[in-house]
């Protein structure tokens, strides 16, 4: 006679999939970071706030993204029968995180480097021949006169790319004025403009002919991203301008 034992196995050392969306108090949201903090592996909402990790009873699991709370979660049986809906509060106090966002391309044209390079330039010719520089002005010593010299160079230089809408620095002004995100707290706090530069600070933005599509909700993160990187450059410059 023969006897066959089955070994039953606990549920939970299968790997399973579970599926969820995330939302925030005004609607689904992307790019958030989903961490199982168990097995070390990590995926990201995509544009309808969709998610699917590979996880077991008994992981856990983080959410979260520069504009919002962290969120952790313990998974139980409950959570593999239906889709997970995760609710996250919003915040901005953690402004210097950078949200890694797997669809993002490289670009070939890099703006840091041929920032520094202009600058550079301008900087040096100002000191060489002064006489072409205007006069100083209430920003400082021919802040305004260099800050735009390095703007029409750099903006000669994204010429070719007709099909961009940039952002004006009037729009800025307005998102600037409208936005519960985009403020003077963060623009001083975060960005370490001075309140008085607020308005040449947009100016010099403009002439980055950033694209206007950023002015979207679900392009806040890009935006405030671009707008780090150019107010470090724009205080370079300024700094620079006053040693002259």
């Amino acid at each position: 006679m023969r006897y066959f034992i089955f070994i039953l196995l606990p549920f939970s050392i299968f790997s399973q999939n579970i599926t969820g969306k995330v939302y925030d108090s005004d609607t689904t949201v992307k790019g958030i970071d989903v961490f199982n903090l168990s097995k070390q592996t990590r995926t990201y909402t995509d544009n309808y706030g969709n998610f699917t990790i590979e996880a077991t009873i008994g992981d856990t699991i983080s959410f979260h993204s520069i504009f919002h709370d962290k969120k952790i979660i313990k998974l139980n049986k409950s959570h593999f029968k239906d889709i997970v809906v995760i609710e996250l509060s919003k915040t901005i106090n953690r402004l210097n995180e950078i949200l890694i966002q797997n669809d993002i391309k490289p670009k070939e044209f890099n703006p840091q480097k041929e920032q520094v390079s202009l600058k550079k330039q301008i900087v040096n010719d100002s000191k060489s021949n002064p006489h072409l520089y205007g006069t100083s002005s209430k920003y400082g010593l021919d802040i305004v006169r260099v800050i735009s010299l390095v703007g029409k160079l750099f903006k000669n230089k994204k010429s070719k790319n007709t099909s961009i809408i940039p952002i004006s620095h009037k729009a800025l002004d307005s998102l600037f004025n409208n936005s519960p995100l985009f403020n003077d707290d963060m623009l001083i706090s975060a960005l370490t403009i001075p309140k008085d530069y607020k308005q040449l600070f947009f100016e010099y933005c403009e002439t980055k002919s950033l694209n206007k599509d950023l002015l979207k909700k679900e392009n806040e993160v890009i935006l405030l991203d671009s707008l780090v990187t150019y107010s470090k450059t724009f205080l370079e410059i300024v700094e620079e301008s006053k040693k002259k």
